[in-house]
């Protein structure tokens, strides 16, 4: 019997090891968020399939610069932009918060400008991260990774040059 304990005992401790060195490197450095990004639809959802995933990133990206500016671009059929959000200067990354102002467009005219932002995240697993905006909606949803370059997808070059 106090083998059978003493066998538990040492599980438990390895498990309360293990998790709690798994949850120190669930923190996100600045750095793993560089990229194109989509979201899930009507909330979270860790188990997104890969063609849902690539069928979210043609209709909206959310693009992290290497100096933390950000774009959400959300395109209609014709693949033109319907909306855009850019933040003109780099965000703020602090205690998995990333907040921005950010300028909101669409094709024909200015939404807003400066509008604050912000999002609390948490990573999941590398490439998949919980979001929740932080002011105005309260929404939650899970960010997953899309396979296109900031280059080729970022509107602030072309919005530029118009």
């Amino acid at each position: 019997m106090l083998k059978i304990n003493w066998v538990s005992f040492i599980f438990i401790a390895c498990g309360a090891i293990i998790n709690s060195m798994a949850n120190a490197d669930q923190s996100i450095r600045p750095n793993e968020l560089i990229g194109v990004w989509t979201t899930s639809d009507n909330g979270i959802n860790h188990e997104m399939e890969p063609d849902m995933i690539m069928k979210n990133c043609a209709g909206f990206k959310f693009i992290i610069h290497a100096d933390l500016r950000v774009e959400a671009i959300t395109l209609g059929s014709s693949g033109s932009y319907m909306f855009w959000a850019v933040a003109d200067t780099p965000c703020l990354f602090k205690n998995e918060t990333l907040a921005c102002k950010m300028n909101v467009y669409t094709s024909k005219r200015i939404i807003s400008e400066n509008k604050p932002v912000a999002w609390s995240l948490s990573k999941i697993r590398n490439d998949v991260y919980d979001s929740k905006t932080l002011l105005g909606s309260n929404a939650s949803d899970t960010m997953y990774r899309c396979p296109e370059t900031i280059q080729e997808t970022s509107l602030i070059k072309a919005r530029n040059k118009t």
